[in-house]
C-alpha cells in the first residue's frame, strides 16, 4: 500500500477519508450538518425489469454555488462549512448528504408494481481541494492516489451486506447537468446489478472481448500506450471522441493493480483527459465511468474505464435523441477513426 488512509467519524453514520501519498495531519473544524432526508425506496418497471430509485431528498441538493460558498472545498478559520471540514486535503471520500440510497432503508410502500428498500450507499470523492481543478490538471501522481482511494473504498463497500455492484463515476460539466463545480465524482453501491451491466458482465463468462479489441485494434484508433494498458476509441463507441482505458493485464478491481500498473494507468487516464479537453480547447462535458467487477464476476471480469463526451463540435452538443432514449439504438455523430484522429492532432473538429 503507496497511501495513506485517516478515516473520520461524522455525525449521523456519515464517514470522511483523507487520501494521501504521506502520513498528514488534518486541522478539523465543524463541517456542514446532516439533513433530514425523505425516505427512499425502489420500485420495479413492469415491462423491462429494471428497478427505478424514487429518492426526493435529491430535490433539495446543493445547486450551482459560488465557489466562495463550495461544499467540496477544505475549511479554514472564519470560512464557510463544507463537506470536507479540514484545512487541507489530496483526495477525500465521503458520505453525500444528499444520498438517493441508504444502508439502514425504510420499508417501501405498498404498490401495485413490486417495490425494495432502497439499499445502498451513495459517496463523493472530491479529487483535490483545488477548486478549479480537473482529471486533466490534477497530474498522473494524483490520478494514481485516485485509482488507489477507489480501489480500497469499493472493497469496503463491497464487504457491506447486501452490496452486489459498485459504480464510480464522474458527471463533468454544466451542460452535462453538474450541480457542483468543484473536481469530483461520485460512487453509488447497489443492492441489485442493473439488467446492463450482468448483461456485459455475463459476455467475459464466454471470452474477453477488451482483450480481443486491442489484440485486432486498428492502431490509427490508439490514443495512447504504454508497457501496462492503452487509451482507445472503441470500434463499438456511442458517444462522439468516446474513449476507453484498459489495463493489459485483467484485474477486477483497481484494488488488485500493482503499483508500477497504477503509475501506468493513471498516465493514460492523464493522457486521455488533457486530450478530451484539448478537442474544442475547453473542458469537455462527459460522463466517466470505473467499471468494477460486480458481485459474482470477480474471475472473469475485466476492469476498465469508459469517457463519454458530450460534444460532437464547438457549438453542438451530444443529446440522445428519441430513438436512442427509447431503444438503446445509439446514433453516432462522429465516426470513430475520425473522433481518434481528431484526438491524436492529425485532423480539425467541425465548428
Amino acid at each position: 500500500m503507496s497511501y495513506h488512509r485517516q478515516i473520520i467519524e461524522r455525525s449521523d453514520r456519515r464517514r470522511l477519508c483523507l487520501y494521501s501519498k504521506e502520513h498528514r495531519s488534518y486541522r478539523q473544524f465543524e463541517g456542514l450538518p446532516a439533513i433530514d432526508s425523505a425516505p427512499s425506496h425502489l420500485r420495479r418497471h413492469p415491462l423491462t425489469g429494471d428497478w427505478i430509485g424514487v429518492a426526493s431528498a435529491r430535490q433539495w441538493r446543493t445547486f450551482l454555488p459560488n465557489q466562495a460558498e463550495c461544499p467540496f472545498c477544505a475549511m479554514y478559520d472564519g470560512g464557510p462549512m463544507t463537506d470536507i471540514p479540514v484545512d487541507d486535503y489530496e483526495v477525500a471520500i465521503f458520505t453525500n448528504r444528499f444520498s438517493a440510497l441508504s444502508p439502514l432503508p425504510d420499508m417501501p410502500p405498498d404498490l401495485s408494481v413490486a417495490t425494495a428498500p432502497g439499499l445502498g450507499i451513495c459517496e463523493v470523492i472530491s479529487y483535490s481541494s483545488t477548486h478549479d481543478a480537473s482529471l486533466a490538471t490534477i497530474g498522473t501522481e494524483r490520478i494514481g492516489l485516485l485509482i488507489e482511494a477507489i480501489g480500497a473504498e469499493a472493497s469496503d463497500l463491497f464487504a457491506v451486506e447486501g452490496i452486489q455492484y459498485v459504480l464510480p463515476f464522474e458527471n463533468r460539466g454544466r451542460e452535462n447537468g453538474v450541480t457542483v463545480d468543484h473536481p469530483h465524482g461520485q460512487i453509488y453501491a447497489l443492492s441489485n446489478i442493473p439488467e446492463r451491466i450482468t448483461r456485459q458482465a455475463e459476455v467475459f463468462r464466454f471470452g474477453n472481448p477488451l482483450m480481443d479489441a486491442m489484440t485486432g485494434m486498428n492502431k490509427k484508433l490508439v490514443i495512447s500506450n504504454n508497457d501496462h494498458g492503452v487509451a482507445f476509441v472503441p470500434e463499438w463507441a456511442r458517444y462522439p471522441f468516446e474513449i476507453c482505458v484498459v489495463p493489459y493485464r485483467r484485474v477486477a478491481s483497481p484494488k488488485e493493480m500493482s503499483s508500477i500498473e497504477i503509475e501506468g494507468y493513471a498516465a493514460l487516464l492523464d493522457e486521455a483527459a488533457k486530450k478530451l479537453d484539448a478537442v474544442f480547447e475547453v473542458p469537455m462535458p462527459l460522463t466517466m465511468g470505473w467499471h468494477l467487477a460486480p458481485l459474482g464476476y470477480e474471475d472473469v471480469f475485466h476492469f476498465h474505464c469508459v469517457f463519454q463526451p458530450l460534444k460532437r463540435s464547438k457549438t453542438k452538443m451530444k443529446y440522445l435523441a428519441a430513438i436512442e432514449q427509447i431503444t438503446s439504438l445509439f446514433l453516432l455523430d462522429v465516426p470513430p477513426e475520425y473522433a481518434a484522429a481528431i484526438l491524436n492532432g492529425l485532423a480539425h473538429p467541425d465548428d
